[in-house]
């Protein structure tokens, strides 16, 4: 079965050994892992795609045959250097060999007050950049940029490096100012901070620099055919291995008995049996709605309701006549923001005010030819969002609201593309209410639990949990957020089970 491909159920077997809660890439690579060892897993998602937010949809021009294929949120990703982390894991899970790699030299264009660049993607001439540009801080980028490469190194145990271990209390912003201080260097260098969702005096440093060097030492990249394609790959590991991944399947509950983990039940009323669930699911969602007895979790329930929530985001997907790059956006990916004071942007998102923050744009094309029909682009606006503003609406209200602010998205293309309204021929609008409608995350949340020095990585809900048999995967649990973090996640999530189908004779806990 196809990713992308919504099929009837049919008959499904009712015994398996793992039952899998979301298509997620958590829950996917937690599936593919152990699909490869052997063991029966089944796959429920809600959706009509698996893949969570790595996957694609289509919108037809109304009254033709034209249709745009847009993909959801993969705009790059990193570590896929042969040797690197997610390379490595990749290839083990036979996914990489179903994959075509697109690598990029350039990462981003970054524009703020007082600079514009192309961004490398490659460290040692990243580094060059800035020293060229900034000669009298020279010594300090050096040494930036030397302590990211030390964060990245592997300890001596293989876990974290001794400079790693010192980042994960940090903010981003006071490592940054260990070595630098210029203004422009560190918006420079915080560019993507959008991309974990907090400004850097409020992001872990550790996360960041774990984000960074995925790119920046472990290579920038797109997969051909995008989000859906790494999708479709799990989907094809799971299949292959005996596993099955059903669409259309959303969980109501998971059961229990006697304490431990029985099955689950759908909306529809199938009940599939497994020792083993691992929830894909917002982690609030599966101990508070989900798990039958929630009770049974309630030494995770202070971790769990305590942590705060990432940001959710604001995104236009657009379709237009005409090649974008030829008309003025020349950019797969840039970002723009209007000042160095980053607490001006939190201030700024704190109360909605989208039009006083930073903003991206993009040509998809320049990423993926071949999504757009001939003669035409795909592009994307993006601003990121408080999602906890956009519960009070009531339709009329919220069509208004989400109509200003597509108008809004729109003007951000038409600084490089001014005539782009006349040339739109599809465009939808996602809102923090649209991000919690298709994947379930309170408030829209886009990375699960919010990347800061206190709620990252190490401070979220264990994987393994105290119910007997339910485990977590995904941007919920350790490592955290992101195509790399939630794979990874899973990754983990299933040596933990594989740990406990054999180190216990009764079975996984």
């Amino acid at each position: 079965m196809a990713a992308n491909e919504a099929q009837p159920h049919g008959k499904i077997d009712s015994e398996w050994d793992v039952i899998v809660i979301g298509s997620g890439l958590g829950g996917l690579s937690a599936a593919a892992r152990l699909a490869r060892t052997g063991l029966r897993v089944l796959v429920l998602e809600q959706h009509v795609f698996a893949g969570g937010y790595a996957h694609h949809f289509l919108r037809k021009v109304r009254g033709t045959k034209i249709v745009y294929d847009f993909d959801v949120a993969l705009h790059q990703t990193g570590d896929l250097l042969p040797g690197r982390g997610m390379h490595q894991m990749l290839s083990e899970l036979e996914v990489l060999p179903r994959l075509e790699l697109h690598q990029f030299d350039v990462i981003y264009r970054t524009r703020g007050p007082r600079h514009d660049l192309q961004i490398p993607a490659a460290a040692d001439a990243y580094e060059e950049l800035l020293i060229e540009l900034y000669p009298e801080q020279a010594g300090g980028v050096r040494d930036l940029f030397e302590h990211m490469r030390q964060i990245d190194e592997p300890g001596e145990d293989g876990g974290p490096s001794p400079a790693a271990f010192a980042s994960m209390e940090l903010s981003l912003k006071e490592l940054l100012d260990q070595h630098v201080r210029d203004e422009r260097i560190q918006g420079i260098f915080s560019t993507l901070w959008g991309y974990l969702g907090l400004v850097p005096s409020e992001l872990s440093a550790f996360l960041f620099a774990r984000m960074w060097s995925s790119y920046h030492l472990g290579g920038c990249f797109y997969f051909k055919g995008g989000g859906q394609a790494l999708s479709d790959a799990f989907v094809g590991v799971i299949e292959a291995h005996r596993g099955k991944v059903v669409l259309r399947a959303e969980v109501a509950r998971i059961e229990t008995t006697s304490g431990q983990v029985t099955g689950v039940e759908t909306r529809r009323g199938q009940r599939f049996r497994a020792p083993v669930v691992i929830s894909n699911a917002p982690a609030p969602l599966t101990y508070h709605q989900l798990l039958d007895s929630p009770e049974l979790a309630a030494a995770e329930l202070e971790r769990v309701d305590g942590l705060p929530l990432a940001c959710s985001i604001h995104q236009a997907y657009v379709g237009i006549r005409g090649d974008a790059a030829k008309l003025g956006l020349a950019d797969r990916g840039a970002f723009f923001s209007p000042t160095y004071d980053f607490e001006e942007e939190r201030a700024a998102m704190a109360r909605g005010d989208y039009r006083r923050q930073g903003w991206m744009v993009g040509n998809h094309d320049l990423a993926d030819p071949g999504h757009a029909p001939p003669g035409r682009s795909i592009l994307h606006s993006t601003v990121i969002a408080d999602g906890s503003l956009w519960k009070a609406d009531d339709e009329a209200a919220y069509r208004e609201r989400k109509r200003e602010l597509e108008s809004y998205l729109v003007d951000r293309i038409a600084e490089h593309i001014p005539d782009v309204r006349e040339r739109i021929e599809v465009i939808e609008t996602g809102t923090p209410h649209t991000m919690q409608r298709y994947s379930s995350n309170p408030e829209g949340s886009i990375y699960g639990y919010a990347s800061s020095p206190t709620s990252h990585s190490i401070h979220r809900p264990e994987a393994r949990s105290s119910v007997p048999g339910l485990y977590l995967a995904g941007a919920w649990t350790f490592p955290g957020p992101g195509f790399t973090g939630t794979m990874a996640s899973g990754h983990r999530t299933a040596g933990l089970v594989i740990e406990d189908f054999e180190g216990r004779s009764g079975g996984p806990r």
